[in-house]
């Protein structure tokens, strides 16, 4: 009953005509910076942070979750339709968005990323509707050990999963852990900047995930005269969107099971929206009875990256309020704007600010029905790239890709770093190797790195047995070994299975 109460405050806090207007304007900027590759939703919500300071407390968490939520729809558009994800999250839908593009399904593929979206955001928010006291005190128990084998396990599993070269794929992803490790370690030492202060923080994502997916798909698209082949190439088709919506609840296995990952990940501080895609499009690969269909145009695929990557967003904002614990960049963004509100996260939150917590939870729901507008919209317009000559398309996109490179820091050596992971990327397309595996390592080195530096500093030189003593780590690494031991088998199995049988003399 008290539940109930709770959920009628949120009802009326968020339904009015200023609350939805808010809605619908966080939403609007959020899908277009989603389809700006190179902008992400932390940037965008600190940006338009101080419109926020005139407004109530509800007022401003509506507006910012608005647009922390609606970034991934806008992301997906591109990704499917340009092979160029808007954000890091969205990088395992261009792996059948885009094969379906080429195909002439650019609409079926949009269908389904936005319905997915939906459906995997709605239930994320309802479950954390009702089971945001006790759901998220779960990530209580993750200490240093259990997060880096979750930071290696999103490398790992990718190179048993994925498609090629499991060695070729592994030995990417190990590149990118290596390269996410440059830049001022929590211990106060400069490790392989060479003394250049804009590697002192890092190697950035943003132009590396631009230079490896962008860049390098403008050099593959500098031989074509359009995105697709003409005599594929789709035109606006409203109805192929509305066709797409029917393909989540035809795999309606992938969509819960894959909504649930990305709840479960979410729940877990710093993992993020992009090991959660990653890891449902993983899982729902190995348990296909067709693998080899993923990457060549499967829309189970799309399902299960696009419902994770947003149920994700329920968990780590499930987190934030009740722990204090930001679980993604955005949400450390958010936390900030609840502290300029006067307001103390955490699970007294709960308690004393009821309409706030239910208000920005109802809210969060209603969004998600706006923004199945608003993609389908966007969507629908953004499909007449396809009809562009790539002549002009490829200035254009550049262009945007060196702004996105830029705009961080404003920094040259970031455009100039895009540059030069463009033509590698391109150089390990072409080789056979994954761009995809070298930057999911370089967005998981820092959780990685910082995680095994706090084993040092809490276990001494007997560290390694943290994973094994602990229960919840030895659960991950079990489980972790069997995945790749079991994808092993299994390829090991198709590879015989594929053989001609012996000639018999």
């Amino acid at each position: 009953m008290e539940l109930l109460d709770h959920i009628r405050t949120g009802i009326e806090g968020a339904l009015g005509l200023y609350p939805i207007a808010l809605i619908v304007l966080g939403t609007g900027l959020g899908i277009v910076v989603g389809a700006t590759p190179g902008l992400s939703s932390g940037m965008a919500v600190a940006v338009l942070l101080p419109l926020t300071f005139s407004m109530s407390p509800l007022h401003a968490m509506i507006f910012l979750t608005s647009i922390y939520v609606s970034v991934t729809y806008g992301g997906a558009i591109t990704a499917i339709l340009l092979n160029t994800p808007g954000a890091p999250e969205n990088t395992a839908t261009a792996f059948d968005g885009y094969p379906m593009t080429q195909k002439g399904q650019a609409g079926e593929a949009l269908g389904a990323a936005i319905l997915s979206s939906a459906t995997g955001g709605i239930l994320s928010y309802l479950v954390m509707l009702v089971g945001i006291a006790g759901v998220a005190t779960v990530a209580l128990k993750f200490g240093a050990p259990e997060l880096f084998l979750i930071a290696i396990a999103g490398v790992a599993v990718l190179g048993a999963v994925g498609r090629g070269s499991p060695a070729k794929i592994f030995a990417s992803g190990a590149f990118g852990l290596l390269i996410g490790t440059i830049g001022v370690v929590p211990t106060g030492e400069w490790r392989a900047t060479f003394g250049d202060p804009y590697l002192a923080e890092g190697v950035q994502v943003l132009p590396v995930l631009i230079g490896m997916f962008v860049v390098s798909e403008l050099m593959e698209l500098a031989s074509r005269s359009y995105v697709v082949d003409a005599e594929v190439k789709g035109q606006r088709n409203f109805a192929a969107i509305v066709r797409g919506f029917a393909i989540p609840f035809r795999r309606l296995t992938t969509l819960l099971r894959s909504s649930a990952i990305g709840m479960g990940v979410g729940l877990i501080p710093a993992a993020g929206a992009t090991l959660a895609a990653f890891g449902a499009y993983s899982v729902t690969r190995r348990g296909s009875r067709k693998p080899e269909t993923f990457g060549e145009g499967n829309p189970e695929g799309i399902v299960a990256s696009e419902s994770a990557n947003n149920a994700c967003s329920g968990g780590a904002l499930m987190t934030t309020l009740v722990l204090g614990v930001p679980g993604s960049v955005t949400t450390a963004v958010l936390l900030g704007a609840l502290t300029m509100q006067g307001l103390q996260p955490g699970p007294q939150l709960i308690h004393e600010q009821t309409a706030l917590v239910y208000g920005l939870i109802v809210a969060a729901v209603l969004s998600q029905v706006v923004m199945v507008a608003a993609a389908v919209g966007a969507g629908y317009g953004l499909s007449g790239a396809l009809t562009v000559p790539t002549r002009i398309l490829i200035p254009v996109l550049m262009v945007f890709a060196m702004l996105g490179a830029f705009g961080p820091r404003n920094a040259e050596f970031d455009v100039y770093l895009m540059l030069g992971c463009g033509a590698f990327g391109f150089i390990l397309k072409r080789c056979g190797y994954s761009p995809a595996a070298v930057v999911m390592g370089v967005i998981l080195a820092s959780i990685a790195d910082n995680e095994l530096i706090r084993m040092f500093q809490l276990y001494g030189s007997e560290w390694y047995w943290a994973f094994v003593e602990r229960p919840i780590a030895a659960t991950i690494l079990v489980v972790l070994v069997g995945v790749i031991a079991a994808s092993q088998l299994r390829r090991r199995g198709r590879e015989l299975s594929a053989d001609p049988d012996p000639v018999q003399e």
